[in-house]
């Protein structure tokens, strides 16, 4: 395809440049000779792109046509008669073909019986120009070179009367022929739709033009006004005209493929669009503000439907799918793209919802099962070992010191003892009484106490619910250990602060550091039990620049202590 566009495009200009040194020959000016192939070859360069651009249109090669026979049009004329009678007849084609082309624009078709004979009759009007040259000399006709006209072939006998009654007839044929044009072009017009309108403005102003041009000089000739500004208006009028009607087109060309560089921008904008902004995003897209979104079709609904997906159509007017059958298809693409990631989009997010729930629903049944432990440790297993020790002490009582089997109660009573409190140990791990009784912030002070790692503590003194205060319990209680376990000799900085509805807890140890919360269970743990109450968790740990906790927690104080 662009091998022949490039050699339709050589071809025209070996051509063009043939007919410059043709006519300058004869002696016409070089410059007005430059100016017209410029315009003939802009033509024939809009007909390439229109053609290719639109394959499914015949404006392209109807501008191609209109070029190659401008182009082709006077060489040879100034040596045949026969040349200059064929080429002279077929002169109404440098008019009909630019009127098929603004008449039919965008596809190229008629779409009425009246544009078809209107068609059929411009392109038979060169009959009736021949029926003049078989009684006409070729100076009656034509201009003549210098060196005067060749003869006329086809002369059968000359006759000025009738090739003078036959100018004033063609004339008024001509304007009728104009206005019927204008008609057309208007009822036209009506029938599209107004992205259709707004593509094919820059044509139709082209068409006002090309009109004007014709109708002048139609009248000019019909009244016989002599040489003067009115044929030299219409004259430069003419060469404007034939150079607009491929500048609109191609503006119209230009316009389209500007629109389907915005699909790009589209998919962009879109990715996170709902229902209406996708509706104007391809309304404007199509040039086409009947558009609409919509999941239900209404019997009564006379606007084409487009299928998008995930029970969604798009009703649109036809020409949103003629006007570019390409830039439709984009638009739709991306329109279902959109919808595709809309759909994807919501099940990920009730995936993650589900996630969360169940990861909270895991928190949950973790406490509760950790409460249950720490109730039967406390009600079932500790008191049963209280009962043994005072039993066993009341039997010591009854035993003398001298009695063998008073050493080995005083043995047992200690060893007694001393699983109670690991029992008791065991206990405050699982939730600390103090936590419960006293808060958070005695909690922690007694954890500080206990601690073999040096603790630099500040922590707000007010109460929050139990869950806030457990984590952030545990979060201290985990990075201890950790520092404990692999931050000998190091110093800690525990800052526990309250703002903005969020309770902040920040621990800071001066260890090596290379702490990875995806490596463990431990700092595992605290991520999720954070992140089930609505937190986060993260962890900085370089390695040689200690190791930095901090985690975020939604809260709200219950009371404010009173020491």
């Amino acid at each position: 395809m662009k091998a022949r566009a490039a050699a339709l495009l050589v071809i025209a200009a070996l051509l063009l440049a043939f007919r410059i040194w043709y006519f300058v020959r004869l002696g016409d000016w070089l410059w007005l000779m430059l100016i017209t192939a410029t315009v003939q070859y802009t033509v024939i360069v809009a007909g390439v792109i229109a053609t290719r651009r639109r394959p499914d249109s015949r404006v392209g090669l109807i501008l191609l046509a209109w070029g190659f026979f401008v182009v082709l049009r006077g060489p040879g004329t100034a040596e045949s008669g026969a040349l200059l009678v064929i080429e002279s007849s077929l002169q109404p084609w440098y008019w009909i073909l630019l009127a098929h082309a603004m008449l039919t624009y965008p596809d190229g078709r008629a779409h009425t019986r009246t544009e078809r004979v209107f068609l059929l009759v411009g392109y038979l009007w060169p009959l009736w120009w021949f029926t003049a040259w078989l009684f006409a000399e070729p100076a009656w006709l034509s201009n003549c070179p210098a060196n005067g006209c060749p003869p006329n072939p086809f002369l059968i006998e000359p006759t000025k009367p009738f090739v003078d009654l036959w100018f004033t007839f063609n004339n008024v044929i001509a304007i009728g022929i104009g206005l019927w044009f204008l008609s057309l072009v208007i009822l036209r017009r009506r029938r599209m739709a107004a992205p259709q309108r707004r593509s094919a403005a820059p044509a139709l102003w082209a068409t006002g033009v090309l009109l004007f041009a014709y109708l002048l000089e139609a009248a000019l000739f019909l009244f016989q006004v002599p040489d003067g500004d009115l044929w030299a208006v219409m004259y430069w009028t003419k060469r404007l005209a034939t150079f607009l009607v491929p500048i609109g087109l191609l503006i119209a060309l230009v316009n389209t493929k500007l629109a389907r560089a915005d699909v790009a921008a589209l998919l962009v904008r879109l990715r996170h669009a709902d229902a209406g902004e996708l509706q104007a995003s391809l309304a404007k897209l199509f040039r086409d503000p009947s558009v609409r979104i919509v999941q239900e079709v209404s019997p009564q609904e006379h606007s084409e439907v487009t299928d998008l997906g995930d029970g969604y159509v798009m009703l649109h007017h036809q020409s949103a799918r003629t006007e570019d059958p390409e830039l439709f298809e984009a638009g739709v693409a991306a329109a279902r793209m959109t919808i595709d990631n809309a759909r994807l989009s919501r099940q990920v997010q009730a995936q993650l919802a589900e996630v969360s729930a169940s990861r909270e629903r895991l928190v949950q049944a973790a406490e509760a099962e950790r409460k249950r432990v720490e109730r039967d440790l406390h009600d079932g297993a500790q008191q049963q070992l209280i009962g043994v020790g005072l039993a066993l002490q009341t039997a010591r009582l009854e035993m003398p010191d001298s009695h063998p089997v008073a050493a080995m109660l005083d043995d047992a009573t200690g060893q007694l003892r001393q699983s109670i409190d690991e029992l008791r140990s065991l206990a405050r791990g699982l939730r600390p009484a103090m936590l419960t009784e006293r808060g958070l912030a005695t909690a922690l002070a007694e954890l500080r106490r206990r601690s073999n790692v040096p603790i630099a503590l500040e922590v707000d003194t007010r109460r929050f619910g139990e869950d806030v205060e457990t984590t952030a319990y545990f979060v201290v209680s985990e990075a201890l250990q950790n520092a404990t376990r692999h931050a000998c000799g190091a110093h800690l900085q525990v800052r526990v602060t309250f703002s903005s509805d969020e309770l902040q807890i920040l621990v800071r140890d001066d260890g090596p550091g290379g702490a990875d919360v995806h490596k463990g269970s431990g700092l595992r743990g605290l991520s999720d039990r954070v992140t089930a109450i609505g937190g986060t968790l993260t962890v900085q740990s370089p390695p040689g620049q200690g190791t930095t906790i901090e985690a975020r927690i939604p809260a709200t104080p219950l009371t404010q202590r009173s020491e």
